[in-house]
């Protein structure tokens, strides 16, 4: 452990563009569609990210497919990143219209901890939570 630490202090600086170009990802806060678009000029420069813009294109379809009004769904790049630390692709929550309230559902893909659980096998894992509580709160209040 102290050989890494050693090696990570060594290591130059991100150099100043890449920080600015993952402060551009990380800041990315847009309904869906026009994140999408931000995503794809930044896969241009950021390669690495291009995978998961197809997936979440694909993510996009298939709940355009199902008559979800994809314009409507905001994205956050950032979403997760203090309270879903486990998760290690895809995260989501959803969320009533009272910003005070926690969210109502939330949850994502957390493939790298089953592998740690499972002794180093692979299991391709997804998990999320439903708060009763809250959606019984919310049962005959305003739509969101």
């Amino acid at each position: 452990r102290i050989e890494a630490l050693q090696e990570d202090a060594a290591a130059p600086p991100i150099p100043a563009e890449e920080v600015a170009r993952l402060e551009d990802l990380l800041n990315l806060s847009a309904k869906s569609p026009a994140a999408l678009a931000h995503l794809r000029d930044l896969a241009r420069v950021m390669p690495a990210i291009a995978a998961a813009t197809d997936r979440m294109e694909a993510r996009l379809d298939a709940l355009a497919g199902r008559g979800i009004d994809v314009a409507a769904l905001d994205f956050e790049a950032s979403h997760g990143r203090t309270t879903l630390e486990y998760y290690d692709g895809f995260v989501f929550s959803f969320h009533a219209a009272d910003p005070a309230l926690p969210p109502v559902a939330s949850g994502g893909r957390y493939d790298a901890l089953t592998s740690v659980l499972g002794t180093g096998r692979s299991i391709p894992a997804v998990g999320g939570v439903i708060r009763p509580g809250i959606v019984a709160d919310l049962k005959g209040a305003a739509p969101c």
